[in-house]
């Protein structure tokens, strides 16, 4: 490896040399030429380093160069004149990357509607922090750059007019694929996200109760390993219908901690029952009108308690199941079947008027606002729940 560095400080510095020569005068964002950058590329070319992983990929950030000596020697006198025109230290830097296989990344997230105060565990290698105590990074300073005070208050409002956000997820993963023949990082980096997009839709239908968006990325845990830096970019976790997130509400911890342990000890099958259910409870409150509000929030009602071979209808079966899943007193299960019951009556309006009749907008919020909550109790049970529900059982008897 000493001989991969001397070759390379000798021929950066003859780069260096050459440019300024070239160009006395030149700024901080000027770029040499090929005349200048030709001799480095061939100097990398002749590296033990760089011929063990020619051609192949580096994960960076999303995108997934492939690894060749023209644009690494651009790389590498870039990052000399941006560190104090340290040519060893940019060697280096370069050396380290090209000998790296794997290494521990971080996915971060930011999160509108939602404010933290403190840490909050979420297992042995992700958790909730205050957006305020991310490190510093390029694309958390984007953020915090790009945020300024929305129109009437709201946090977000769309992927380029929003507030500062309240929350951050952070998950560290070890062991991912730095530099590989194959697709093994996009893989990983897939999985991550997916696993995301669940814990969104989770943490809106158990914990938030209102719309939340999302938007992450991928760091090294060793910033050194970035490619570059720069050109790294969000993924925007939304919905299908865009939400307008008015406010951050904190959460119960503990009821979040524990939603996510239930959710992870479920049948791959009814994990993906439950996600069609919220995903749908998500959907109506990103629209805009209380019908569409109405007409999703009932159907996520009805995949949550769908199914045991009964042929009641649907108001009565939905609304029953409801109450005596989420329990507790006489007086209370009634009240969870009359709210549901009356959503049944809206959505029926919906689907066979095309509009809600003798409904006030306060009637109709009462009703809505009130089912969110039930639905909230609702999938908190039935997560809690180590089997999947005998519905016929619950309908007679409930939950005991």
């Amino acid at each position: 490896m000493s001989g991969d560095r001397d070759i390379l400080v000798a021929a950066l510095e003859k780069a260096t040399i050459a440019f300024q020569n070239a160009s006395p005068m030149a700024s901080l964002l000027a770029q040499p030429d090929r005349s200048v950058l030709d001799p480095l590329a061939a100097a990398i070319d002749q590296c033990a380093a760089y011929e063990a992983v020619a051609g192949q990929v580096l994960f960076a950030g999303g995108s997934g160069p492939v690894i060749e000596s023209g644009s690494l020697s651009s790389l590498l006198f870039t990052r000399s004149s941006w560190h104090g025109g340290s040519v060893v230290g940019a060697v280096d830097w370069l050396l380290k990357m090209l000998g790296t296989r794997e290494a521990t990344v971080v996915l971060k997230s930011a999160i509108w509607g939602l404010e933290v105060k403190e840490t909050v565990l979420l297992g042995k290698a992700a958790q909730l922090i205050p957006f305020r105590d991310l490190p510093d990074s390029y694309l958390q300073g984007r953020i915090t750059d790009r945020a300024r005070t929305c129109y009437e208050g709201s946090v977000w409002i769309s992927p380029t007019y929003y507030d500062l956000p309240g929350a951050a997820y952070v998950e560290e993963a070890t062991n991912f694929p730095y530099i590989r023949q194959d697709g093994a990082a996009f893989q990983k980096m897939s999985e991550l996200e997916n696993r995301l997009d669940d814990l969104v839709i989770l943490l809106q239908a158990t914990a938030v109760g209102q719309p939340i968006v999302v938007a992450s990325w991928i760091e090294y845990q060793d910033r050194d390993l970035e490619y570059c830096e720069t050109e790294n970019a969000f993924t925007w976790h939304l919905p299908e219908v865009h939400p307008r997130v008015s406010r951050g509400l904190a959460i119960e911890v503990g009821r979040f901690q524990e939603s996510i342990a239930n959710f992870d000890e479920l049948t791959n099958d009814r994990r993906d029952n439950l996600l069609r259910s919220m995903d749908r409870f998500r959907l109506s409150q990103c629209r805009r009108q209380s019908i569409d509000r109405v007409l999703d929030l009932t159907l996520a009602f009805e995949i949550a308690v769908s199914g045991g071979g009964e042929q009641s209808p649907p108001n009565y079966k939905v609304s029953v199941r409801t109450a005596q899943t989420i329990g507790g007193s006489l007086t209370a299960r009634q009240r969870y079947r009359a709210f549901v019951s009356k959503l049944y009556t809206l959505r029926n309006q919906a689907t066979h008027g095309g509009q809600l009749k003798g409904k006030s907008e306060d009637s109709l919020n009462e009703i809505i606002d009130n089912c969110i909550i039930i639905y909230m109790n609702l999938i908190n049970r039935l997560l809690s729940m180590n089997r999947a529900p005998d519905w016929q059982d619950i309908e007679l008897e409930g939950i005991k």
